[in-house]
């Protein structure tokens, strides 16, 4: 099974990440970090080019105040990152210009981030899964407006899959309650055709009366017919099951 989304499926969000990175105004330093990245990158968009451009410096990159690793998460992702919210999951992908997969994963760790990592087409891609890592990541380059819609999604779609998950609950606990009536209904028959039914304690036989009569009533609503629990009216549904079996 192939892994991963295809490019249909995370670009519109990926784009929306980058332009708005893009559109960040880097201070000095934070200049220096991306001209240490952009450049060096093979494949950049548009926005990501003109900042590449506007960020030209031959000074070197420190990463040692905070503000500069959040600029250098900026431009990992400027340079070849992409996130997706598809069906098949959440995953970030960043792609390290080639010379920056060891400070790059450096980085990631030191900001809480760890990675998976895999190799494509001799390149190291560093993946994040967790939809909480994703959003981390993005607060910290600078993508608010982005997480925001990301956490839309997110939320929007735990519900959707919570809902789902209990309507399909209720329907099987509503399939086998007809399958568990039925088996009832049947059993309670024989027993009557036997002539054995009669000669059942009285509880019994109003149980079967009330399945009769109410052959879709739930386990609770014939304990209420029966003036007594759920519980006893399983108890006593047991007992005809094993009445009729012998």
């Amino acid at each position: 099974m192939r892994r991963g989304v295809a490019r249909a499926d995370r670009s519109p969000l990926s784009e929306e990440v980058k332009g708005e990175l893009a559109r960040i105004h880097p201070s000095a330093c934070d200049a220096r970090v991306l001209a240490a990245l952009l450049p060096r990158a093979t494949h950049l968009g548009v926005p990501a080019r003109r900042l590449a451009h506007s960020t030209e410096t031959k000074m070197p990159s420190s990463l040692r105040r905070a503000c500069c690793r959040r600029a250098y998460l900026r431009g990992l992702f400027l340079a070849g990152g992409s996130v997706s919210a598809g069906r098949s999951g959440y995953l970030l992908e960043l792609r390290p210009p080639r010379g920056e997969s060891v400070r790059a994963r450096h980085v990631l760790d030191g900001m809480g981030l760890p990675p998976n990592a895999r190799t494509r087409r001799g390149r190291t891609v560093y993946m994040l899964r967790s939809a909480d890592a994703i959003a981390t990541f993005l607060r910290l380059a600078g993508a608010t407006e982005t997480l925001l819609r990301f956490e839309s999604r997110r939320v929007s779609r735990e519900v959707r899959g919570r809902t789902n998950a209990a309507v399909n609950a209720e329907a099987a606990n509503l399939a086998r309650a007809v399958v568990a009536a039925r088996e009832q209904s049947d059993a309670i028959r024989a027993l009557a055709q036997a002539g054995r039914l009669a000669a059942l304690p009285s509880d019994l036989r109003a149980a079967a009366r009330a399945r009769m009569r109410a052959p879709e009533a739930s386990l609770a609503q014939l304990g209420a017919r029966l003036e007594t629990t759920k519980w006893v009216a399983r108890q006593r549904m047991r007992r005809l099951l094993d009445e009729a079996a012998r």
